[in-house]
């Protein structure tokens, strides 16, 4: 199981965390960004259900709303220190959440803010083998993730082909947002872009036969991937990985058209795309490496 997975684990030391702490004092950045503090920890925690610490209020909805945004009276730090949510000896899963929440767009719709506190998160967590990375997009912007800094990248991490991996993204963030036939449609849609995107990264016509007599359009990812699959994994000790390969394919490419689109459908698509792109980015050497 992924430590993040671990609600016990603390790897995270506290001096970390008080690097982390003290620079929203010193930088004077707020954690909760442009939302108000009740409002922010509403994101992570149902405050109705925490204790107050004020005897007029009967939850921490209420005392923390009288004394951050009616009178605010609290010093700006107090979450970190405040024993319901014991940031500074928290649970890993849970400073971690909270740190890739202060980044998400609907917080800090900023790009240089959130990339400006990005670094000092990284740099801090760097020393206890964690960092906070993009997982996809909301409307263009990126929402973060935390994971172990010396794991294996092979499967989540950008590919370092920037169109594959903005539209991968997208891919990502559309199939979690859609709840129509023409939305899973559009899925479909994407994962095309996604394979053609990929294949141009990678197909050489000096290097990659054609599979027949016909040499691939620029668009043709379909013939484009079999040729690299075909000279990359050639020989019987790739034939099953040679086979997997061009089994995605087809699969991304044939529930592309399917018209009666779904969630099963269009996650099957993105699946076979995922798989694609990350085979191609396995044979290029972009995968498979250990995170320094």
């Amino acid at each position: 199981m992924n430590a993040l997975q671990e609600e016990s684990e603390t790897a995270i030391s506290e001096v970390t965390r008080r690097a982390i702490i003290d620079h929203f004092a010193v930088a004077q950045v707020s954690w909760a960004g442009r939302l108000q503090d009740d409002e922010f920890l509403a994101r992570l925690y149902d405050l109705t259900k925490m204790p107050s610490f004020d005897h007029r209020y009967r939850d921490a909805a209420g005392d923390i709303y009288q004394h951050t945004v009616r009178n605010s009276d609290w010093d700006s730090g107090w979450v970190f220190y405040d024993r319901r949510f014991n940031l500074l000896h928290a649970p890993d899963a849970r400073l971690l959440q909270f740190l890739c929440e202060t980044l998400h767009p609907v917080v800090r719709p900023d790009g240089e803010e959130v990339q400006a506190l990005l670094d000092v998160y990284n740099t801090a967590l760097a020393a206890d083998g964690w960092q906070i990375v993009p997982s996809r997009l909301i409307s263009g912007k990126p929402v973060y993730i935390a994971q172990s800094a010396r794991r294996v990248a092979v499967f989540e991490e950008p590919t370092g082909w920037q169109k594959v991996d903005r539209q991968l993204q997208e891919m990502r963030a559309r199939l979690d947002a859609a709840d129509t036939e023409e939305q899973y449609q559009a899925v479909g849609l994407l994962c095309r872009e996604v394979l053609i995107s990929v294949a141009q990264e990678v197909y050489d016509p000096s290097r990659h036969a054609p599979i027949d007599d016909k040499t691939p359009s620029d668009t043709d990812a379909k013939r484009m991937l079999e040729a690299i699959f075909e000279e990359e994994l050639k020989g019987s000790s790739n034939e099953e990985a040679r086979a997997h390969a061009k089994a995605a394919v087809r699969l991304a490419l044939a529930l592309q058209h399917k018209r009666l689109a779904d969630f099963r459908t269009a996650a099957l698509c993105a699946e076979g795309t995922w798989s694609v792109v990350n085979m191609l980015a396995i044979i290029a050497g972009r995968r498979g490496r250990r995170i320094p």
